[in-house]
């Protein structure tokens, strides 16, 4: 069994049930989205958002504490992961062609307010 400090002192205490993350990058922060699977009636969230200040020492490295937690969720996803199907892939896309779209719709709703 691997022992995971980083992920485990950001408060997740079921690292096995982790699905996938997202990163973001913005100019001050970085943005870590962590992923889980979902059973019915479990009671932990979906999804977890954790933001990391970047160092200010005048470039633009990210957080210690974001690189450990990465290379830590790297080693999770990457064990015994098969690749996706065609159908979890399909599944993906569609999802995000919703979130996008929908997304869009609100910007056109708040594009409109100013005509």
């Amino acid at each position: 069994m691997h022992s995971y400090p980083t992920l485990t002192a950001m408060g997740i205490n079921t690292v096995e049930s982790i699905a996938r993350y997202t990163l973001k990058e913005g100019q001050t922060s970085d943005e870590l989205k962590i992923y889980f699977h979902s059973a019915e009636g479990d009671t932990q969230p979906h999804s977890m958002k954790f933001s990391f200040q970047r160092p200010a020492t005048g470039n633009s490295t990210a957080a210690a504490e974001l690189l450990s937690a990465l290379d830590e969720l790297q080693q999770l996803t990457r064990q015994g992961q098969p690749a996706p199907t065609r159908e979890q892939l399909l599944g993906e896309l569609s999802q995000l062609e919703k979130v996008v779209g929908a997304k869009l719709e609100e910007l056109r709703s708040n594009l409109k307010q100013w005509h």
